[in-house]
């Protein structure tokens, strides 16, 4: 089974022994503080002695290793590296806590030792960084799998889903797996405030950080499935891709600072200093040294699925944006945008506004609005104002207000719920409906 983006049980085990030496290292120091008041003054070597390599083991369970051998012993002397330098703060910070004399001597002696072990570690790092390949272009390859139709994940206000089985392709970048491409149509539903949303991407379709889910395939599996080679399939899917895989890049290149960023990850370059951020987690690289965090968020903010043509489903940062069969949506918590053709709709809390090339009606608790090329008409608590070219009228009437406001609201209704259908809206039936309250109340 292949799912994207899901961490190997092996680094989920290797990141919680990491948390947990980390945690006992920091118990053992508080025990050793007050040693004294619980007696325990006879072990004070032994304490420190277990909580110092209990830092050195949870640096070592903390490398990152999914990025290739090279950039994995880098990852590991750099770990080697910031605990040695932490171990060293931390006798001299204890050595003056306690006294030197009531500091056990053993320890105060290494410090030399330690720096040296950090020294190399540093150097090491830094050669290890050289010897490993620069960060890429995102690339296609093995492993296949199969995707069923209907079963697909839901990221944040959407779910994706292949329309029928299908094979996908690996994404991969700096030997990371980061999305797939998958040899089928996607179909899309999203949660909006007016109601679920369906869209469909025709295939092939490229995505990255949504979690897709599929029964890996052997080569002699992949012929019986899908009727063709593995390698075919393959080269279905590397024909399909971007090349690169990405659709979008925003760059500032200054003399001290460079910034890159597109849908996998976010670069950001300061001096020495270089902090790299994407769905799976952060790097932080002070020259030769690393810091990973390879904590995965709960919520995925940024992912994409690209379609044949300029199909998208792409979220930043809990904005939604997707264009499909001239349909083009824009939702973000509580507010949404949707056009279909040449008409269409938003929606906040506030306010509802449906559109159209001849009219604009806005509808709120207080106030409705309806702009057209014969009249445009405004209805606020119990007062009506109806301007035409050749004149302007004002009524104040709660009648007439509440049944122009009462029609309108209907009409608004009516067309958000045409554009979700994609089905034009009919100005003719509000025009009528409305001239007939005009002329009744005239």
């Amino acid at each position: 089974m292949i799912r994207i983006g899901q961490e190997s049980g092996a680094t989920w085990a290797t990141r919680r022994l990491a948390k947990a030496a980390a945690g006992m290292a920091a118990i053992l120091l508080v025990v050793w503080l007050f040693r004294g008041i619980l007696k325990v003054d006879r072990y004070s070597y032994d304490m420190l002695l277990a909580s110092f390599s209990l830092i050195f083991v949870g640096a070592a369970f903390s490398t990152r290793t999914n990025s290739g051998a090279a950039r994995a012993v880098s990852s590991f002397l750099s770990n080697v590296a910031l605990a040695s330098i932490l171990v060293i703060i931390l006798i001299w910070l204890l050595e003056w806590i306690a006294n030197a004399k009531y500091f056990p001597a053993q320890l105060a002696n290494a410090v030399p030792e330690v720096a040296i072990v950090a020294l190399i570690a540093i150097l090491g790092a830094f050669a290890a960084h050289m010897f490993a390949p620069r960060r890429g272009q995102a690339s296609v390859s093995y492993p296949l799998f199969l995707l069923h139709a209907g079963q697909g994940p839901t990221v944040g206000a959407a779910k994706v889903a292949a329309k029928k089985d299908s094979a996908a392709a690996v994404v991969k970048k700096s030997g990371k797996v980061v999305g797939c491409v998958v040899l089928g149509d996607v179909q899309a539903s999203f949660d909006t405030p007016m109601g679920v949303l369906n869209a469909s991407l025709a295939g092939p379709v490229s995505s990255a950080w949504v979690p897709f889910e599929g029964e890996k395939l052997s080569k002699g599996e992949a012929l019986k499935a899908t009727g063709k080679t593995a390698d075919q399939l393959l080269g279905e899917a590397r024909g399909a891709a971007p090349a690169p895989v990405v659709f979008k890049r925003n760059s500032v290149d200054l003399p001290f600072v460079h910034v890159e960023e597109d849908e996998f990850e976010a670069v950001t370059e300061v001096g020495p200093i270089r902090v790299r951020s994407d769905p799976d987690g952060e790097q932080v690289k002070i020259g030769p040294l690393t810091i990973d965090s390879d904590e995965q968020p709960k919520d995925r903010k940024r992912w994409f699925v690209k379609g044949a043509g300029d199909t998208y489903v792409r979220s930043t940062d809990g904005r939604l944006l997707a264009k499909w069969n001239g349909s083009l949506l824009s939702l973000e918590g509580n507010s949404m945008k949707l056009r279909s053709g040449s008409d269409g709709f938003s929606y906040t809390p506030a306010e509802v506004m449906t559109e159209s090339p001849l009219h604009t009606l806005r509808v709120t608790q207080d106030k409705v609005s309806l702009d057209t090329r014969k009249f445009t008409l405004k209805i606020a608590g119990d007062t009506v104002v109806l301007r035409t070219e050749e004149k302007t009228r004002t009524t104040d009437s709660k009648d007439f207000a509440g049944d122009l406001r009462a029609l309108l609201t209907e009409m608004a209704k009516k067309q958000v719920r045409d554009v979700m259908e994609e089905v034009p809206i009919d100005l003719n039936e509000m025009l009528a409906a409305t001239e007939e309250v005009l002329a009744r109340h005239g």
